[in-house]
């Protein structure tokens, strides 16, 4: 097996794990944040039967996109994919369950954490949840330009009301990271995801969007299953995943044994590859729902509206300006809440324009390097004409 190398940061507290099949990065601030006093305090809770389950627990989320190259400017549909991908697995909706060994299969637990893109941002305005910052900076694992707009990078909304997931090129060695709570700066809460591996795309390693369901694990306080220690008397502190002695990387076959038992390498806290990343515990989920409790509440009580994928097509509130010298902004009568696709035509029936955006209640339409003339849009089965002057 390959090692995995662990790299400690120690100007920025920052924990880097790094191989050459699947790379985490998992912070903590030593100096604000006692990880014995998190745990000490997450094991109280647990012991006092206080994470029964309710009902879901709604968590929106606002995407930063930072990037340079047209490649790292991830579109809307990947986003929305990788909203589905949390839900899918944080909600046991996933249909590989069938490939967790038999001695695990009990232990398989539905998290019912609901994630959707934020609908209204911390100004009260409405909004597809997507930040999108051009930069000319090249991150590179500096984690702390991708933080500050003032850098080059996107401000955080605040973070006791949105999960925060910047995805930017964080380099080759890196897939995403993880904060956990308080471990950070307030500003800096959040998870990190390399734009090569967020949503689901046609990576062939990690092309399920099972990257960012690991790094959001850390976020609610799951720590690797080996403990970051190669050590069978460290870890992770959940009473249902075995002892683990170090990470595993690939497929591994069924059973690998480093400590005493079988150990559980398709949980998704793991080192494995999307394909084989299959499952949370039931403990994993009381270490979860402890968390939200006890550090992260008002993430789940600032009844934040969200903006969900509907499948019902709103009609055409306004244009305006229309004639315009460019650009046109085109309302709807209710908010849209939708991928929507969309075409533009020229007069003589030339395609201009395919393509599609996650739309809230307006769609913007700049025709700044066409010709004065007539143009038609068509919004899925609907058409309206333009007037640029």
């Amino acid at each position: 097996m390959k090692k995995i190398i662990l790299l400690s940061l120690l100007l920025t507290n920052v924990i880097i794990c790094i191989s050459q099949n699947s790379t985490c990065g998992f912070k903590i601030n030593d100096k604000s944040f006692a990880l014995k006093d998190f745990d000490k305090n997450i094991s109280a809770y647990i012991n006092l039967e206080s994470t029964n389950f309710r009902s879901t627990i709604t968590i929106p989320v606002v995407v930063h996109i930072v990037w340079n190259l047209p490649e790292e400017n991830v579109d809307d549909a990947s986003v929305i994919s990788q909203i589905n991908a949390l839900n899918r697995d944080f909600n046991l909706e996933n249909s590989d369950t069938f490939k967790v060994p038999q001695e695990f299969k009990s232990l398989i637990a539905n998290i019912g954490f609901h994630f959707c893109l934020a609908s209204i941002d911390p100004y009260g305005n409405p909004t597809t949840g997507i930040v999108r910052q051009k930069t000319n900076k090249i991150l590179n694992n500096i984690f702390d330009i991708l933080y500050y707009s003032s850098k080059g990078g996107s401000d955080s909304w605040n973070s006791d009301k949105y999960l925060n997931i910047w995805v930017a090129n964080i380099g080759t060695q890196i897939s995403g990271l993880g904060s956990y709570p308080l471990g950070v700066p307030k500003d800096q809460e959040g998870v990190v995801i390399n734009y090569k591996y967020f949503g689901i795309n046609n990576h062939p390693i990690y092309g399920l969007g099972r990257i960012a369901v690991h790094e959001v694990g850390h976020y609610f306080g799951l720590k690797h299953l080996w403990g970051d220690v190669n050590d069978c008397s460290v870890d992770d502190g959940v009473s249902d995943t075995p002892p683990q002695k170090e990470a595993h990387i690939g497929c591994p076959s069924y059973p690998q044994v480093g400590c005493s038992s079988s150990e559980m390498y398709m949980n998704y806290m793991d080192y494995v590859r999307d394909q084989c990343a299959l499952m949370f515990t039931e403990g994993q989920k009381k270490r979860m729902l402890a968390t939200i409790e006890l550090y992260r509440n008002q993430l789940k009580s600032t009844n934040q509206s969200c903006l969900e994928v509907s499948n019902q097509i709103n009609f055409v509130n306004s244009i305006y300006p229309n004639p315009s010298l460019e650009k046109f902004r085109i309302k709807f009568n209710t908010p849209l809440n939708r991928l929507l696709y969309y075409k533009i035509f020229d007069i003589s029936g030339r395609l201009l324009v395919s393509k599609s955006e996650l739309i809230n209640t307006y769609l913007d339409v700049d025709l700044n390097s066409y010709n004065s003339g007539v143009y038609f849009i068509i919004i899925e089965d609907k058409a309206f004409k333009l007037i640029k002057v």
